[in-house]
């Protein structure tokens, strides 16, 4: 797998990602930086002017930042709602993530805090519809946790 902790898979009419992490914070992490990655279409490293970001990456503007604090039966279900809730808040509130801080987290319960900026509508340009439950499980193999997911586009 890639250094980032995620890698996109081939899947017939949506988004797929594979995603792994030692622990359930840097999983759940990578998750979203994976997820985030196909909204901001950063341009690679080698496109941008002396390594800079580009488009949303790359904007400036006041912080912001909201807390995430979720409870649900299963950790396959956490990290479906944690990952619908950063879509709500891109859709419908138009805030971009850009630094996530996990200071509590269970097989249960999730407490985060997001770190972004204010978008204007058009800034927004790759679209997720929605996080799936298909093939949603997560499992650990030789001490590394591994997921697949399945982006509705």
């Amino acid at each position: 797998m890639a250094k980032l902790g995620y890698r996109f898979i081939d899947h017939p009419s949506d988004v797929g990602m594979e995603v792994e992490g030692v622990t359930l914070e840097e999983l759940f992490i990578n998750a979203a930086t994976g997820m985030l990655s196909i909204i901001a279409e950063p341009a690679s490293r080698s496109e941008a002017p002396r390594g800079k970001p580009r488009g949303i990456l790359a904007k400036e503007g006041k912080s912001l930042s909201k807390e995430l604090h979720l409870k649900e039966d299963s950790i396959e279900e956490l990290l479906h709602s944690f990952l619908s809730e950063i879509l709500w808040f891109i859709t419908k509130e138009r805030f971009f993530p850009l630094s996530i801080n996990i200071f509590g987290i269970s097989k249960v319960s999730l407490d985060v805090k997001l770190g972004g900026i204010q978008l204007k509508e058009e800034e927004i340009n790759g679209e997720v519809k929605a996080v799936t439950y298909h093939q949603l499980k997560i499992v650990r193999r030789d001490g590394v946790l591994f997921t697949k997911l399945i982006l509705d586009v």
